[in-house]
C-alpha cells in the first residue's frame, strides 16, 4: 500500500513538474529573447540563449519608444478602473446580498447574462456616448466605461453571502443603518474576497487592450498594451524590443500579485458558492 501511494504521489509530482515546465517556458522565452538581438531572435535553428546579455532593447524602450509614457498612462488609468470597481461593486454586492428589493433577483439575473454578450458587440454604442460626451481620446474615456464590473459584483456578493446574517441583524437592532453595517462589519470580513478582487481588477486593468485601442487615438495618451502592440509593424516585427516591452510591462503586476498572493488564495478560497 505504501508503495502504491509512493507511486500515484511521484506520478502526481511528475505532471506538476511537466505542468510548470510548460507554464513557465514562455515567460523565461520572453524574458531571454527581451536581451537578444534582432538577428539572435531571428537564427535558425532557434536561439534559446543570448549571445551576451545586452541592455540596449531596455534603453531603446524609452529612448525611442517614449515607454515612459505608456506606464505613466496605464498607471493612472490602473488606479483610475481598480479602486472606484471594488468598492463600487461591493456596494453593488452588499445591496444584493442584503437588501431585500422588488426585482432582485430578476435584475441580478439579467446582469448575470450580460456577461454572455461579447465586448465587441458594445464597442460601437460605447464609442458614440463618448463622443458624445466629448471624451474621446482621452483616458477618462477608458476609465469610467470599465468602472461596472459584473463578475467583481458577482464574486463580492458570494463571498458576503457566507457572513452570517446574524451578525448585521444584531447591529441593525443597535440602530445600524445599511451604510454603517456595509462599512463597520461587512468590509472588514470581506478583506480577502475584496484584496483577491483588486488583484483581478488590476490584472484586468492593465492587459486593457481592445477598448482602449477604440477609444485613443493619440500617442500621448496611448498605455501600455497598445505601445507594445505597436512594435509589431506591417511588414516586419522586432521580437527584441516586443519582449523587452513585455518584459517591463508584466513586473509590476508580478510585484503586487507576489505581495497579495496571501490574501488573493485567501479569498478565492473562502469565496463561498452559496446562491
Amino acid at each position: 500500500m505504501a508503495r502504491r501511494e509512493l507511486g500515484i504521489n511521484a506520478f502526481v509530482v511528475a505532471i506538476l513538474c511537466l505542468l510548470t515546465i510548460i507554464t513557465a517556458t514562455p515567460f523565461v522565452w520572453m524574458i531571454l529573447t527581451s536581451f537578444k538581438t534582432n538577428a539572435e531572435t531571428m537564427a535558425i535553428p532557434l536561439q534559446f540563449l543570448p549571445d551576451s546579455f545586452m541592455m540596449d532593447n531596455f534603453v531603446s524602450l524609452f529612448d525611442r519608444f517614449n515607454f515612459q509614457v505608456y506606464y505613466i498612462n496605464s498607471v493612472i488609468t490602473t488606479i483610475g478602473i481598480t479602486i472606484p470597481q471594488v468598492l463600487v461593486s461591493a456596494l453593488a454586492a452588499y445591496a444584493f446580498a442584503r437588501i431585500d428589493f422588488p426585482g432582485k433577483n430578476f435584475i441580478f439575473l439579467m446582469l448575470m447574462m450580460a456577461l454572455l454578450v461579447p465586448i465587441h458587440l458594445i464597442l460601437v454604442p460605447r464609442f458614440i456616448l463618448m463622443m458624445h460626451l466629448g471624451w474621446v481620446n482621452r483616458l477618462i474615456a477608458v476609465i469610467v466605461p470599465s468602472i461596472p464590473s459584473i463578475f467583481a459584483t458577482f464574486f463580492i456578493r458570494q463571498h458576503i453571502m457566507t457572513i452570517p446574517r446574524e451578525l448585521d441583524e444584531s447591529a441593525h437592532l443597535d440602530g445600524c443603518s445599511h451604510f454603517r453595517i456595509f462599512a463597520l462589519i461587512i468590509l472588514p470580513l470581506s478583506k480577502s474576497s475584496l484584496a483577491a478582487m483588486s488583484i483581478l481588477a488590476l490584472v484586468f486593468s492593465w492587459n486593457l487592450l481592445i477598448w482602449p485601442l477604440v477609444a485613443l487615438s493619440s500617442m500621448s495618451n496611448f498605455t501600455l498594451p497598445i505601445g507594445i502592440a505597436n512594435f509589431q509593424g506591417q511588414f516586419n516585427v522586432r521580437f527584441n524590443d516586443l519582449m523587452a516591452g513585455a518584459t517591463v510591462a508584466v513586473i509590476p503586476v508580478l510585484v503586487f500579485f507576489l505581495i497579495g498572493q496571501k490574501y488573493f488564495l485567501e479569498g478565492i478560497a473562502t469565496t463561498g458558492l452559496k446562491a
